[in-house]
């Protein structure tokens, strides 16, 4: 389910021309920090002999949380304040901007604000009612919300647009897991997913999701009655 989350074009003012005497002190200047900051870099950079890169959690084990349109790590508290203005002076000049409505949904779910997501998301959709991918984020800015009700009918209204939309199956039967204990509609929404795709990047946690929800109830002998009333036979 991905949506290439594109990041604001940021402009930089243009430096003035600087004077031959001035652009050499700049240049020696430069090359000195630039050797500074190639042997700090190799120092803070270099690997520890304990071990390599983290690994990403897996869904179905530390991570059992819808998952978003190609979701970004959060940037920078002030460049997201930067891209912010920039995305608001753009629909200042023209509400109906599409593109700046989407990446201003997407800014503030990267940044954990879901509610507002939740806002800016809708005002896209408004535009752009067909869109499965930012239906799909819009539902899932709705479930960290603690509102399952509503992330539900997103997900919904986008498999009306595209049925093998597969990051919103995934998501649904997640909802449904977690957010409504509904076993069967999200036993419904996984196989339908694995069906389209069985090479689903998460299909093994998957099908031992499913494989557990498959598993019968542990079987209890039945009470004994007991014929102690009057009249009763012994």
């Amino acid at each position: 389910m991905a949506t290439q989350r594109k990041q604001p074009v940021q402009t930089k003012p243009q430096p003035r021309a600087a004077t031959n005497e001035t652009a050499a002190r700049l240049f020696l200047t430069g090359f000195v920090c630039l050797c500074i900051g190639f042997g700090i870099g190799y120092l803070v950079g270099k690997p520890s002999s304990g071990g390599g890169a983290p690994i990403a959690s897996r869904p179905f084990q530390t991570q059992t949380s819808p998952q978003s349109q190609g979701q970004p790590p959060a940037q920078n508290p002030a460049v997201a304040a930067q891209n912010e203005a920039s995305l608001r002076a753009l629909l200042m000049a023209n509400p109906k901007n599409l593109d700046a409505l989407i990446e201003l949904g997407n800014l503030y779910y990267d940044q954990g604000q879901y509610l507002q997501a939740v806002e800016w998301y809708g005002k896209a959709l408004e535009i752009d009612p067909r869109n499965p991918n930012v239906r799909t984020d819009r539902g899932t800015s709705y479930w960290y919300i603690s509102q399952p009700d509503e992330a539900i009918a997103e997900f919904k209204k986008s498999l009306q647009v595209d049925p093998g939309h597969q990051q919103t199956l995934y998501n649904l039967g997640i909802v449904y897991l977690q957010g409504k204990n509904n076993v069967a509609e999200a036993r419904k929404a996984w196989q339908e997913l694995l069906k389209i795709n069985p090479n689903y990047p998460n299909h093994a946690d998957i099908e031992r999701q499913l494989a557990s929800m498959a598993a019968p109830p542990p079987i209890t002998a039945p009470a004994s009655q007991k014929n102690t009333g009057a009249g009763g036979k012994k």
